[in-house]
């Protein structure tokens, strides 16, 4: 089956370009022919204004503090061109969106993961991922999409109720997710893993196969996105009572030295402990079965962490109060729970991209 995939623009953030690989890589292993949709920020006079109030004036008030804008880096831009393939063209307004779907003979659109349908849209593509634009012979679903927190951010509730009651089926990332879908939408969803907890581990280490070096070995690996006091005082007190080093990176869009998705991936495979306030730091915390420490990003959404950590009984490994869990992670019943999250999601993929007689 051709399969359209489309997700938020792919910029500097490890774990979003991870995702779409991820959702890549899943359908190829189903035997499908998916086309990852290239969206590409527009720089619109409404971009603009938008950009202007969100950098400027939301920085200020401690409400946005990493713009998501910027062009891709050298290191993302490579991961992107060389690892989540086949890609459209580039798509630069809602216009060419439409445009290249309605010439391009897919079965089916999958929209997700990440948080797209926080407010069903992004800048230079309002309202699209409730897929209203499709022709009705186009399967239509959701994989694995999130709303970002416990509330709808966006408008146009009817418009989207409609278009998404025409969905095969949906499915969302966090457990809070279902019950939007109920309560604002009118439609029913099921609570999947995200996509890049569907790949195997050897998956992910045949990217950093021939980095040699490490740069965390016997170190602590610290991946704190919004960073304040609190959390530091807390790390360093954290990293003195371990006797152990710490090698510490911010995102792709803060640092300033950006590391590759592969290095990046390599750090918490080799690191003795993590220390993250990332969702997918925690992700893959759990994939490589990884002592881990989570700050629950409360700025980027709590419902992500929670949800997640519900999953796998790990509701322990929050700092709360500077105080890091003293337990150590079962993996084995965390691996148990995978297993059977993972044929379940899978089936979720396999049955709605069913042709009938098909």
């Amino acid at each position: 089956m051709k399969i359209a995939v489309l997700t938020l623009p792919l910029l500097n953030n490890y774990g979003g370009n991870l995702q779409a690989f991820a959702m890549m890589r899943l359908l190829k292993n189903l035997g499908h022919e998916p086309v990852f949709l290239n969206l590409q920020l527009t720089h619109s006079l409404e971009f603009w204004v938008k950009f202007i109030i969100k950098k400027y004036f939301l920085f200020f008030i401690n409400k946005y503090k990493n713009p998501f804008f910027l062009n891709r880096k050298k290191c993302m831009k490579r991961f992107i061109d060389d690892f989540i393939i086949p890609q459209s063209k580039k798509i630069c307004s809602e216009n060419e969106l439409l445009y290249f779907l309605k010439n391009s003979n897919f079965d089916a659109c999958i929209v997700g993961s990440d948080q797209i349908f926080s407010s069903m849209g992004v800048l230079g593509f309002r309202d699209i991922y409730s897929l209203g634009f499709l022709s009705d012979n186009i399967i239509k679903l959701s994989y694995a999409a999130s709303f970002g927190g416990d509330k709808y951010k966006g408008g146009n509730i009817n418009f989207h109720s409609q278009n998404l009651k025409k969905f095969k089926a949906i499915s969302v990332r966090e457990k809070s997710g279902v019950k939007i879908c109920k309560e604002i939408f009118g439609v029913g969803a099921k609570h999947v893993l995200d996509p890049t907890m569907m790949l195997e581990v050897s998956e992910y280490k045949s990217l950093f196969t021939d980095i040699k070096n490490s740069k965390t070995k016997g170190k602590i690996f610290v991946y704190i996105l919004d960073k304040n006091k609190e959390k530091t005082d807390a790390i360093k007190k954290f990293v003195k009572d371990k006797n152990l080093e710490a090698y510490e990176i911010n995102d792709g869009n803060s640092s300033q030295d950006t590391i590759s998705i592969e290095e990046w991936l390599k750090n918490i495979y080799d690191a003795d402990i993590i220390i993250t306030d990332s969702f997918h730091g925690c992700v893959f915390s759990i994939l490589f079965n990884k002592p881990f420490h989570a700050f629950v990003n409360k700025e980027r959404g709590v419902d992500r962490f929670y949800s997640l950590f519900e999953m796998f009984d790990l509701n322990d490994r929050v700092v709360n109060d500077a105080k890091f869990s003293l337990n150590e992670i079962d993996y084995k019943k965390v691996d148990e729970i995978l297993k059977k999250q993972k044929e379940y999601s899978k089936e979720f993929l396999i049955s709605n991209l069913r042709i009938k007689n098909g």
